[in-house]
């Protein structure tokens, strides 16, 4: 009964998004067409997900000759498995052109010639007879009818490996044990160690000028152990987690310099090592992706899986705490909001926001070269970006590390009625918003008459 409970909210998701196979391809068109980085450098901090996702898979890959990565989008990781085993023929299919043609250029650039991919939708592939193993990489959760796309497949091929986000049926993730922070901490050491020894080309060059866009979020499902389990009837299943796939990187990620490069590695052993520490004492099936090796069994319906049995301990952990002394060079908290809560369409108006900059930096407006503004985004009452780049408003003096100040933030109202939030951010020109280095807006409610 549960299970059908289940499956109705998600449905019923869906159609309430009005979200499908065709909006997915057009929003990942538009997210790869804009990627432009090079995915396999430790400077990339992306490239942890790519070597992690690779090292977690390569034990179930070395022994196949031949692989189909579905969902395989870019394929970076396809095409670090693909070099890790050169006797292996590998084929990467996806819906997205876009993803595909940067897919074909990594293939080339790293010159592999066991790879190719091609464009087709995932839900309806029909795998080749000599297929021996199905891998998908953070893209079951966006099948529509994943139990029918797996039985379908299961015609052909009897192995697959998922690398997948752990979630629950309500559509969320599980961040009980994300360290997503670390990444963003050692860029923060770097920063600071650069700036001190006057190394400044280490912050600031080839800064690229990132790109925003608007897009229509995707409706994405989660499933515990148990949906796989239930997925996976009558296969041996094979669990493990993995706290790779970040979610967000520090600012200007796709920056290459010698020092990064430096960080990047060191960062990937650390997040090698919380693994292989998460697994020793038991606690992996707590991290955000689940690794999941199924191997259909032989003349049985029975499901034999000793590592689904390791259950992860129900209590939290007691006595750890995920926050860190690290000053980052973009923390900053709002104190308090004094302004007002309605207005009308296109109207003028100035509020009061107590800020303290809580960075090793002092915050100007003043400085030639990436100057701090206080500034704003309207949201919709979902969270959802309507107006990214609010005006700019100089702050009144230099603000010093620890000192709290007023600031009149000068704010233009939408052109359309609505309810809406109002998130107060500050931006460092040509740098980034410091909401997205982690410092988090301040949501206003407004109602625009």
């Amino acid at each position: 009964m549960l299970n059908h409970f289940r499956k109705l909210l998600r449905y019923l998701r869906t159609s309430y998004y009005q979200w499908s196979p065709e909006k997915d391809r057009i929003y990942h068109d538009s997210l790869f067409g804009t990627q432009a980085v090079d995915p396999f450098s430790f400077a990339y901090p992306g490239n942890i997900t790519i070597r992690r996702f690779g090292d977690l898979a390569f034990p179930f890959v070395r022994e196949s000759k031949h692989v189909i990565d579905l969902g395989c989008g870019t394929g970076e990781i396809t095409c670090e498995l693909a070099r890790r085993c050169p006797e292996t023929k590998f084929e990467g299919v996806d819906h997205s052109s876009a993803g595909i043609a940067r897919a074909e250029i990594h293939a080339q650039t790293l010159g592999l010639k066991n790879i190719s991919f091609r464009t087709q939708n995932v839900e309806t592939f029909i795998p080749d007879k000599s297929c021996d193993l199905i891998v998908m990489f953070d893209s079951f959760h966006h099948m529509t009818n994943p139990a029918l796309f797996l039985k379908q497949l299961g015609k052909t091929v009897s192995r697959f490996l998922l690398v997948e986000p752990q979630g629950d049926w309500k559509g969320s993730w599980n961040r009980e044990m994300n360290f997503d922070w670390l990444v963003h901490d050692l860029d923060t050491i770097r920063t600071r160690i650069a700036y001190a020894t006057g190394n400044e080309t280490n912050i600031t060059q080839n800064v690229s000028e990132t790109i925003y866009k608007q897009r229509e979020e995707p409706i994405e499902y989660r499933y515990t152990v148990t949906d796989f389990q239930n997925f996976f009837r009558g296969y041996e299943l094979k669990i493990q987690g993995t706290i790779a796939g970040l979610e967000s990187y520090p600012p200007e990620a796709e920056t290459q310099s010698p020092d990064r490069l430096k960080f990047g590695k060191l960062a990937y052993e650390l997040y090698k090592e919380i693994d292989e520490l998460l697994l020793d004492r038991d606690l992996d099936l707590r991290a955000k992706h689940l690794v999941i090796f199924a191997e259909r069994l032989s003349g049985t319906n029975s499901l034999k899986n000793s590592a689904v049995n390791r259950s992860p301990p129900k209590a939290p952990i007691s006595g750890i705490t995920w926050s860190t002394e690290v000053r980052g060079t973009y923390d900053v908290r709002y104190l308090e909001y004094d302004g007002p809560h309605k207005g009308t369409i296109e109207q003028d108006f100035l509020a009061s926001v107590r800020l303290k900059n809580e960075s090793w930096r002092m915050l100007s407006s003043e400085i030639d070269k990436a100057p701090d503004f206080l500034s704003y985004h309207w949201l919709d009452r979902h969270g959802a970006i309507i107006l990214l780049d609010g005006l700019r408003t100089a702050l009144p003096r230099t603000i010093l590390p620890g000192e709290e100040v007023d600031v009149a933030l000068k704010i233009k109202t939408p052109a359309k009625p609505g309810r809406y939030l109002l998130a107060i951010d500050m931006v460092r020109e040509s740098k980034c918003w410091y909401s997205d280095a982690g410092s988090p807006s301040l949501r206003v409610p407004m109602k625009i008459q």
